[in-house]
């Protein structure tokens, strides 16, 4: 993930232009000294350290990207905000949603601008499928499924990381994966209020990276749910980490009363549009290749059907965060708050597997 913020923060002003902003890859912590020179030389920051705190601190930065374990997101959230600085934090944002609760409070009433990373909400794709869905292209939408399915921790060789670790990450694929496919659902059809989940967990033990012996996994790797939208649609959300055959199929289809759309993130620049309302001899899905008509299109190719990839959403997420830096939005698409209404369902999602019950959501 460091790799992927780097470069954007590299290319940003390469694509964004003329920018607001150019920003200045100024300081990069790692865990120790020989990683942070590593990745210092690598993608070319000014600094090297091993102390967030530190960062936090600095008076000469402006803006702290936090990349750390999940567990750690509350603690150098709060340092951040406590010290005037704009936040962009992965996500999931927090291990709960009270703490996520507190991080977006206390980010409103400081001012800062704060982001969390729901990158795959801001491909062109889904952002042209928003537009169209507003405009009433498909009608009213009566379900939504939606997905995120990998199969890159079906391996029960690949060793005990802190993400294998309730207290450490929260969940497992539901929140590393599923987020985004909540929050993506929650973009295009609105509020989620109540759901009914089933989790899975398929690699019990992993082997320690001490090299010796194994470890209990206690998360996830596996959730599915139906859901109920405050609008009356329904939907299904699924999310797997141990899916054979599936390398990054995450994406939806909505279904209107007039048309569909669909979408994977396998084919990123492509959004399949069906509309009811052409005449019988020509009805069918059509394929939009998006370009530079569509929603931050124009940052990249001038040419639609060039293609653009996973490093070019962080582009866009950089871009969204710092046009609101500069007050030319009033704030990024994928603020705290969104980061808090998706670790709600979440939790929800959690409470209904135990109960195997409806389980409302506590939308603030």
């Amino acid at each position: 993930m460091g790799k992927a913020h780097s470069i954007a923060l590299a290319t940003y002003p390469m694509y964004v232009w003329p920018a607001p902003y150019y920003p200045v890859r100024d300081l990069i912590v790692e865990i120790n000294d020989e990683l942070a020179a590593e990745s210092q030389k690598r993608f070319g920051f000014n600094r090297a350290g091993t102390s967030w705190r530190e960062a936090v601190e600095d008076p000469e930065i402006d803006v702290i990207d936090i990349l750390v374990p999940n567990v750690m997101h509350y603690e150098v959230v709060m340092a951040a905000i406590a010290n005037g600085k704009h936040v962009i934090c992965e996500k999931p944002l927090a291990l709960t949603a009270n703490l996520a609760r507190e991080m977006a409070d206390a980010a409103e009433a400081a001012g800062v601008v704060n982001q969390v990373g729901f990158n795959w909400r801001l491909a062109p794709a889904v952002q042209l499928a928003k537009k169209l869905i507003d405009e009433g292209a498909i009608g009213e939408i009566r379900s939504v499924r939606s997905f995120w399915l990998g199969e890159f921790f079906n391996d029960p060789s690949v060793p005990l990381v802190w993400r294998f670790k309730k207290d450490q990450a929260g969940s497992g694929a539901l929140g590393d994966i599923g987020s985004h496919a909540i929050d993506f659902s929650r973009f295009l059809a609105g509020d989620i209020t109540a759901v009914q989940g089933i989790q899975h967990q398929f690699v019990t033990e992993r082997p320690l990276l001490s090299g010796s012996g194994t470890g209990p996994v206690d998360v996830d790797d596996a959730t599915a749910f139906m859901l109920k939208f405050a609008s009356g649609a329904t939907g299904y959300i699924e999310s797997s980490w141990a899916a054979p055959g599936k390398k990054t199929s995450a994406g939806f289809e909505v279904i209107g009363s007039t048309g569909s759309l669909s979408f994977n993130w396998e084919h990123m620049g492509e959004l399949q549009y069906y509309d009811g309302r052409d005449s019988a001899d020509r009805q069918g899905y059509r394929t939009i290749l998006t370009g530079p008509a569509h929603p931050s299109g124009d940052f990249f190719w001038p040419i639609s059907g060039y293609q653009i990839g996973y490093a070019d959403t962080k582009v866009i997420q950089i871009a969204d965060f710092l046009s609101a830096v500069a007050g030319t939005t009033e704030r990024p698409q994928t603020t705290f708050r969104e980061g808090l209404k998706s670790t709600l369902v979440e939790e929800a999602v959690i409470e209904s597997a135990k109960s195997g019950l409806w389980t409302p959501v506590q939308n603030d």
